[in-house]
Formats: C-alpha cells, structure tokens, sequence
C-alpha cells in the first residue's frame, strides 16, 4: 500500500507536535485533525449495497482541507473549466511576483496580513502600470497565491494570469498591446510592486513594519532584490491549468510519496526547474511535516483572487469587453462530470442504503495541550 500523508502523521504527529509545539497555531492541528479524519468513520459517510454480490459499501466523507492531498481533484476541475468558458480571443501573459528571501520569514510570522498584501498590491502594481502605459486604460487579472517550492521549501508568490487587453477610462473602446509578445517592462512593474508592499506595510500594518528587522527594511528599499516575470501565455488556456495545479491542492501531490527508505526516511519525488530531471528527496519524517505545515494557510485567507473587469462585481464590464472584441457570449462552462460509484468486487450497481452518521459529534480543532 502506498505510504500517505495520513500514515506520517499517525506515527509522527505526536512526537512532532511535543517537540515543536512552541511554532504551532491552531491553524497547524486543525488541518493535521482534517488529515487523519479524511474518508474514514470520523466525518461519516454512506452506506450503500450491491445487488449483483450482495456486499455493503461505505463510502466515508472526504474532509475537504485544502491542505489535505487526498481532496480538491474535482473542485481544480470544476475551477479549470470556469476559467476557460471566460478566456477571450486575446494574447494572455503569466506574470509571476515574488519578494526577496529577506522578507519571507515576515511572511510565515504573519501569513494572514502579508499573503494578503502579496495578492492585492502585485494585482495593484499591475493596474497602476497599464494604466499608465494605456493612459488610463483598466486591465483585469486571475491572481493565485502559490507558496511551496518543488522541494516543499518555503517560497511565497503570486502568479497571476493577464490577459492583453485593456479598457479605455469612458469604456468605449479596447487597446491593446503594440506586439502580442510583449505587455509591460518588468522593471517598472516589480519597482511598482515594491513600493506599494512598502506603503501598505507602512500604512495598514504599522505594528508589523516597526518589528521588522533591519534585512527587511533594507529589502523593502533595494530594487535590485525584487523580481517580476512576465511570460507570453498563448491563449491562457495552458497557463490556466499550470496554475490549476495550485488550486484546491496542498503542496504536494499523493503520488510524488514514494514510500519510506531502509533509514525511515520520507522519499519525495521532485523535478529540478534548472534542468528537468526528476530526483528523489529523502527528509526525515519531522521535517517533511514542517515542509507541509508551512504551506498550512490561516482560515478564511483567499489565495484565489480576480481583479479589475475579472472581479465577480464586473460581469457587465467583461460583457462589454467580449462584445468590443466581436467575442460571442460567454459559455456555459463544462463542468467535469462524478465518476459512477460501482462496486469494487464485481462492478455491479450500488444502492444507497442510508446515511452514516460521524463517529464523534463535531467540534473545533484538537487541543494544543
């Protein structure tokens, strides 16, 4: 049987959580509690039974944390095919923010204010720079907050999807790019993004920027530190699904487990990004549960984010833009369907039976004692 996230934590929360139970927040057992829970009698379920065998089947409730690799396929889906139905027949660029390493560890001391900041000033530095380049002109984006490295390693950005169109200040008329391949100069977009994180740390979170070090403060004024990727993305459909595989997933994958060596150690598979190839990492249990607890979000941070005429409140300024580019009408997005529940043993029909309650009422995350 392959070795789950599930199985690291039954033999290895314990004994992590009492040697590190200093750098734990509730946010850190509640999802070590969704984990251990997930598809088992603890979230209930259904009970359903096969007329062709005669067996029952249970089928346990998924718990559906967004650091849970178990969950979030379907919903990724679901996602995808939104996105798509709302693509436009325009050139599409991947833009990529990230911060200087100097500031992550404000990140992880303050993941709620700071990812926040991450999502809203890169989606203003963006407005702020079209703007300019288009006199005025209004963009939108698709922005993810991303914070994992291929090793699990600590590394928030932010990807955002672009599409090369703006909409002129009376909102008659589009402009686009002079070249398809080209947007805006990264230069004065990450100078940008700088100086909006800055004021806003300075502004909104004053408490935080006085504890900063002085790293930190040095890397809030060196523009040299701060880097914005920009990358022509086709149509967006193929960026649209690169970024899918940061929504509604947790940091790694199920199958990138490949088990434990002869040593206890936890084998991840990886592919380096300098040259393609695919290794293994072997990290002790307890670090590979830091790796993962690092990307353990706080509750009711959005890392999914639509900016612009993409937000939700301007489905009538993306209508106006699709009929300014002769576009037909936004479609019905297909939704994948659910997978037909069959029997395991014989593939017959299964019947449902009736409702399986939870095993223990429910309550808030476990006790930090």
């Amino acid at each position: 049987m392959a070795l789950t996230l599930a199985d690291l934590l039954r033999d290895h929360w314990p004994g992590y959580a009492r040697a590190h139970r200093s750098h734990l927040v509730a946010a850190h057992y509640w999802a070590v509690r969704s984990v251990l829970a997930c598809r088992t009698p603890e979230l209930g379920g259904r009970l359903y039974h096969c007329g062709d065998c005669n067996k029952s089947h249970f089928a346990y409730h998924s718990c559906n944390h967004r650091s849970c690799p178990q969950c979030g396929a379907l919903d990724q889906q679901k996602w995808t095919a939104k996105q798509e139905a709302k693509l436009l027949p325009v050139p599409y660029f991947l833009v990529t923010f990230t911060v200087p390493s100097e500031l992550r560890g404000v990140c992880l001391a303050h993941p709620k204010a700071l990812y926040s900041l991450l999502l809203t000033e890169s989606a203003g530095a963006l407005r702020d720079v079209i703007a300019t380049k288009t006199k005025g002109g209004c963009g939108g984006c698709v922005s993810v907050l991303h914070t994992w490295g291929r090793q699990m390693q600590h590394h928030p950005h932010v990807h955002s999807i672009v599409p090369a169109v703006a909409l002129d200040p009376e909102g008659d008329q589009l402009i686009h790019p002079a070249k398809a391949s080209f947007l805006v100069h990264y230069l004065p977009l990450a100078a940008r993004f700088r100086s909006r994180l800055q004021q806003a740390l300075e502004n909104e979170h004053p408490e935080i920027y006085a504890q900063l070090s002085a790293e930190a403060r040095r890397s809030l004024q060196a523009t040299t530190l701060w880097n914005v990727h920009l990358q022509p993305a086709g149509n967006g459909r193929t960026a649209l699904r690169y970024l899918a595989r940061y929504v509604h997933r947790s940091a790694f994958s199920p199958g990138r487990l490949l088990g434990l060596d002869d040593r206890g150690q936890v084998m991840l598979r990886w592919t380096s990004s300098a040259t393609g190839q695919t290794g293994v990492l072997r990290l002790h249990p307890h670090e590979f549960i830091r790796r993962w607890l690092l990307h353990v979000l706080p509750k009711g941070l959005t890392r999914i984010r639509h900016y612009g005429w993409l937000s939700p409140a301007a489905v009538k300024t993306r209508r106006r833009v699709r009929w300014l580019l002769g576009a037909p009408a936004e479609p019905e997005p297909t939704l994948p369907e659910e997978e037909a529940f069959c029997c395991d043993h014989c593939g017959g029909t299964l019947t449902f039976v009736r409702q399986i309650k939870r095993l223990y009422p429910q309550r808030g995350p476990p006790s930090q004692a």
